[in-house]
């Protein structure tokens, strides 16, 4: 008997790191590949005047990083690691880039640094994520909430 509930704790344990893989995988495609709008970032209640965009590149994150580009609505541009982990209840966001000295890359590339830090995954939608954080680069100890929408964004801002 001691031996029977041993293996059934053991092929639980199992089970359940195999689902926990499973749903990072998942929501890791949801996200990968696909083009996201920003329609929220603040800090305390503050919404930024300059909302994102990002497009992500397809990955599998358990053999390589997955990157994405930040970018802004006047061309400037950052590349930033990202990744899912303990069962897609957690994001972080990892700026890559530095400063070049032109004003709209740097302007994407600070904007990104900012906002690098693990996010607490508040809804993952098929269409819609959101995270919040306070522990962010730029704004540790403040609330920073973002959201994204799919699909490609409005170059009109």
């Amino acid at each position: 008997m001691k031996k029977l509930f041993k293996s059934s704790l053991l092929l639980s344990a199992c089970c359940l790191a195999l689902l926990s893989c499973n749903k990072t995988r998942f929501y890791t495609n949801r996200l990968d590949g696909e083009d996201w709008s920003a329609t929220e970032l603040s800090v305390d209640g503050v919404s930024q005047s300059e909302l994102p965009f990002w497009k992500l590149s397809e990955c599998n994150p358990y053999k390589e990083l997955c990157s994405g580009d930040w970018s802004n609505h006047h061309g400037g541009k950052s590349i930033f690691f990202w990744q899912l982990r303990e069962s897609a209840k957690k994001f972080e966001i990892s700026n890559q880039s530095s400063t070049t000295g032109n004003h709209d890359t740097d302007e994407a590339v600070m904007q990104c640094q900012f906002f690098s830090g693990i996010y607490d995954v508040v809804k993952r939608d098929k269409n819609e994520m959101e995270f919040t954080s306070t522990n962010t680069v730029g704004y540790p100890g403040k609330k920073v909430v973002l959201k994204l929408a799919r699909g490609a964004h409005d170059h009109t801002h």
